[in-house]
This record gives C-alpha cells, structure tokens and sequence, in this order.
C-alpha cells in the first residue's frame, strides 16, 4: 500500500467550498516519494486570505490569473475522487477531518456526490507518539523536525503531513497498523457526508466526548428506522462496547441493524440491557464497561455476546 498525502486551502474562510488548490504527495510503503502535485481550482469567489480572523495575513501562495484560468470544482470533481478513493493507498492529513468538511462544503455546493474514503490523521498521530496533551500545527513540527517548507501551499503541507508520518514511524520503530493499535485509534471516514473524526480510543481522556454523544444519538436516530423483519432477539435489549459503537460507520449501523430487525432494542445504557455485545479487541474504556457487565451476569441478569454470534443472527459476518 502506498501513503497518500492531501491538503486543501479555501481562498476564502468563510466559504468553506471556496476550494482553490489541493495538494496531493504520494509516497511508497519505503516512504519514497512517488508524485507531488499541486491542483490549482477557480473558487469561483471573493478571496478573503485573512480566514475566519482579522488581519491574520494568511499567505496562500496564490496566483489570482492563474486561478481565474483554472478548472473549477466540478470539472477536476472527478480527478479528485478517483484520488482520494483508490484502494492501493492509505489516505493521511494533517487535521484531516477540516479538509474533508471543505470537501464535502464543495460538493454539496456543485451538487455532485459525496466522496467517500477513509483516512489517517498525522498531527493526531504525533500527539500521541509524543505524550503530548495539546495538537501541533504542520510548522512547529517542521521546526521539531529541523524541516523547512512553505507553510499554507497545499502540496508543501501535504508532503510536510507525508514528513510527519514518515518521522512517527521511522522513530517509533512501528508500522502504521502497530501504532494504529498501540494508540487504538479509530480512522476516520466521510460517507454520504457524514464525516468520523479519527480519535485515540485509549481511555477515557482519548474519547471525544461531544463526537460519542453526537454519535450515540446519531445511532439511536438510526436504530429507529429499522424494521423487524425477525424474532431471535424479541423482548431483549442489547448493548454493545463502546468500540463498536464508534467504529466505522458502516459496521456499527449493521451492528444495530442486526439487533432491532431481529426483534430486539437497542441501547447505550449499560443498566438497561440483557445482551451486551463485546468486541474482539477491547479498548481500556471497553474494560472499564466489563466491570459492570460482569456483576449483571453473575446476577443472571446479562448474556454475553461476540459480535461474530450476533451479526450471525441474521446471517451476516464480521
């Protein structure tokens, strides 16, 4: 698999589909860099280069005729899926999921699809490869690294993304997957616009707080709509570890799919249930869970469940 690295920069903050270049930097599994490009885009706007604050003196780079010359969002709309939407790389940014909403602000304004990929988030990666408590921006760590690049040009932050990747890696001594799981980070992922923040699941300080309870409502909502199409769960309630829940999207709306069409309701009150489902690697907020779940089984009160025998129930595997 090879690493592909992208960067977006609006020409005017406060439009977010005003996208006027994206940085694309693709490198091998050696971290041989392979493609740098920059895509210049007509916004089709005002430029505004101080962002969402005053007389920040944003410099983007920008050569205005250029752009004006330029192909606008929907006609390089298919360059950019097919990009970012390949099999064969492993998609990364730098606070990636700000990108993507820029992404899906455009494609939502040329009423074109949504772009759906997953993606690794690098400045997320060094925070915890650094037991630091705060994110850094692509410049402080170029500075860390002793790297120099122009800072706001697309392909540069794209390629400095690549860099700190690069650095996690080669200095961790871990593949990407290993540090994936060492942190438990959940990749993140944009489908029908929707995007999942890529976070460390490693307790409850890597948790997102806001993120779980917008997702657990954003499921419940889901659960809600599901016909019962079968009886191998009626008159129980299921409850599933919080792993689950936030995982890709895709796999935790089969997840509830499975409980309510086959008769049973599904909850995120632990208190609540007589299933609780458990996933095959559990994160320390999980374990944490399994103290309460593990008294109302010896109570005979809570059946314990594999994803792999739940997901069975209708005929569906993991």
């Amino acid at each position: 698999m090879n690493f592909l690295a992208f960067d977006i920069e609006a020409a005017n903050g406060y439009k977010l589909y005003s996208i006027c270049s994206i940085g694309v930097v693709e490198a091998d599994e050696n971290f041989n860099v392979v493609r740098r490009e920059n895509i210049w885009i007509n916004p089709k706007t005002k430029y505004n280069l101080n962002g969402t604050r005053k007389n920040v003196g944003i410099d983007l780079h920008l050569d205005k005729q250029l752009l004006e010359q330029s192909p606008d969002f929907g006609e390089i709309y298919g360059k950019i899926s097919s990009i970012l939407t390949r099999p064969d790389v492993i998609v990364l940014g730098h606070a990636v999921d700000s990108d993507v909403r820029m992404l899906n602000a455009a494609c939502a304004k040329y009423k074109l699809p949504s772009i759906d990929f997953n993606f690794v988030c690098s400045q997320l990666l060094y925070k915890l490869y650094k037991g630091e408590k705060e994110v850094k921006a692509l410049n402080k760590i170029a500075t860390e690294l002793g790297l120099d690049y122009n800072q706001h040009n697309s392909e540069d932050d794209a390629w400095m993304s690549f860099m700190t990747l690069k650095y996690v890696v080669e200095s961790s001594g871990l593949t990407l997957e290993q540090l994936l799981n060492k942190y438990k980070v959940r990749i993140g992922s944009n489908k029908n616009f929707e995007i999942v923040r890529p976070v460390s699941l490693a307790g409850q300080d890597g948790v997102d707080k806001k993120l779980t309870q917008k997702t657990l409502a954003r499921l419940k909502e889901y659960a809600s709509k599901i016909k019962v199409v079968g009886n191998k769960l009626k008159g129980k309630t299921v409850a599933v570890d919080r792993s689950l829940e936030l995982t890709d999207d895709s796999v935790a709306k089969q997840i509830i799919s499975t409980i309510v069409s086959q008769g049973g309701k599904y909850t995120t009150k632990l208190r609540n249930c007589n299933i609780y489902v458990v996933a095959e690697e559990q994160t320390p907020q999980d374990l944490m869970r399994m103290r309460r779940v593990n008294e109302l089984y010896a109570q005979g009160l809570c059946e314990q469940y594999t994803l792999k025998q739940l997901l069975a129930l209708s005929g569906e595997q993991q």
